[in-house]
């Protein structure tokens, strides 16, 4: 029995599903590309803004969106700030900022969860002013959150702006592992920054160091080394012309030779202060503060309103360099200056605070603070840093005019010697 010939019409329906499913596989193919390119794009990129830009894209592409945004936490303002907008001239909102829990985006923020809205105009959380940012009609959206090891980074959005077409499940779910990427790469990216920064500072800090140590040796030591080689060479002479005068010259020269010593061993201490390692904080500062007198004539006043325990090697190095780094700037700016160093435990309330006041020009803090990216506020992220590795808080006050004061605060019980001991 022979097969029936199928008609033109089963032909040409067989060859439409066919087509379809050509289509449907060429647009899996298109997508995994790009899901690949993006991958490996995350993958490579280090540097958070291009990041960004890169993930919207691919997301935008993936999805076939008309436009999109990525917002990320700010967690200090708990706000949502537009990181990168893409597509339908919204790039003017990059920068905006929104309430985290304001808009369908806020929505998707505090709830942690995807969300397809398939008319926005008809969604009471849609937030109007925000789209009228956008050169086109925005019709439909998919929203969702970016989480990284349970917190979360922001929300990736994607939006169409033609009627009756919508977004669905696929699209929910290719933007979904979109953004469980892209918030690991973020989080890397921005790992990747903080380092950047850190080394940076490091090197200008070595780098000041060795002017700083530099200049020492130069406005001191050097000077007298130079002073007793020349006073040497003159001994010989008067030994040869003189040598009943010669007595006299040998003492003036072990004067500076003596005086050379005290103020290598002020360099090395400043250094690195073996006191403080020894004998701990309070015999440390004393030396310190007797050196300054002595060696830098400064007037400074040392003063301890109870007995102080010993605190932990690393707490009682950053209260010292801090101390250091405040006393720094005083000689550097006040002239004549007159500095106070005040340490007062309250064992009641579990805080040690230390203050360092000087009566020299004083300054704007708030300029400085905006200038935390040059050299001349490293001093204060340094000092701020270092309090707060120990859990401390530290604030500075000052005026042009009326000197600086410097304060800090950190919980005793938690930096005794004797707790981590036990430890």
């Amino acid at each position: 029995m022979s097969e029936s010939i199928p008609s033109k019409k089963e032909l040409e329906t067989k060859l439409s599903a066919l087509e379809a499913e050509l289509k449907q596989a060429q647009k899996r193919i298109r997508i995994l590309n790009i899901i690949s390119e993006v991958d490996r794009s995350l993958t490579l990129e280090l540097n958070l803004d291009p990041l960004l830009h890169k993930i919207l894209a691919g997301a935008v592409k993936v999805t076939d969106a008309s436009a999109g945004s990525l917002l990320l936490l700010d967690e200090l303002t708990d706000e949502l700030v537009f990181a990168v907008v893409e597509g339908g001239g919204g790039e003017s909102l990059q920068g905006t900022r929104i309430a985290s829990d304001k808009g369908i985006a806020g929505w998707v923020a505090t709830n942690r969860q995807p969300l397809i809205v398939d008319d926005v105009n008809k969604d009471n959380r849609y937030y109007h002013s925000i789209a009228a940012n956008f050169d086109i009609r925005l019709t439909s959206l998919i929203c969702v959150p970016m989480i990284s090891r349970t917190k979360l980074i922001g929300v990736l959005q994607v939006m169409q702006n033609t009627p009756g077409r919508y977004f669905g499940p696929v699209e929910q779910e290719l933007l979904n592992s979109f953004a469980s990427k892209a918030a690991i790469s973020i989080e890397n990216a921005r790992l990747y920054k903080s380092l950047k920064e850190e080394r940076d500072k490091l090197v200008i800090v070595e780098d000041e160091i060795r002017k700083r140590l530099a200049r020492d040796l130069h406005d001191g030591p050097t000077q007298f080394v130079a002073a007793i080689i020349m006073n040497m060479e003159f001994i010989k002479e008067v030994i040869e012309r003189s040598p009943e005068y010669a007595p006299d010259e040998v003492d003036k020269t072990l004067i500076l030779a003596r005086k050379t010593l005290k103020q290598l061993r002020t360099l090395l201490f400043n250094l690195r202060p073996i006191t403080l390692e020894t004998q701990g904080l309070i015999p440390a500062l004393e030396v310190y503060t007797e050196r300054l007198q002595e060696t830098d004539k400064l007037k400074v006043n040392l003063s301890v309103k109870q007995e102080v325990d010993r605190l932990s090697s690393r707490a009682e190095i950053a209260i010292f360099a801090v101390i250091q780094e405040a006393v720094n700037n005083a000689k550097k700016y006040a002239r004549n200056a007159r500095i106070e160093i005040v340490l007062q435990p309250d064992k009641k309330e579990d805080l040690l605070t230390v203050a360092i006041k000087d009566n020299g020009q004083g300054f704007d803090v708030q300029a400085v603070r905006q200038r935390y990216d040059k050299r001349g506020s490293l001093g204060m992220i340094n000092m701020q840093e270092r309090i707060e590795a120990i859990n401390g808080h530290l604030k500075i006050q000052s005026e042009i005019g009326k000197g600086t004061e410097v304060i800090f605060t950190l919980p005793i019980r938690e930096n005794l010697l004797e707790n981590l001991k036990e430890t």
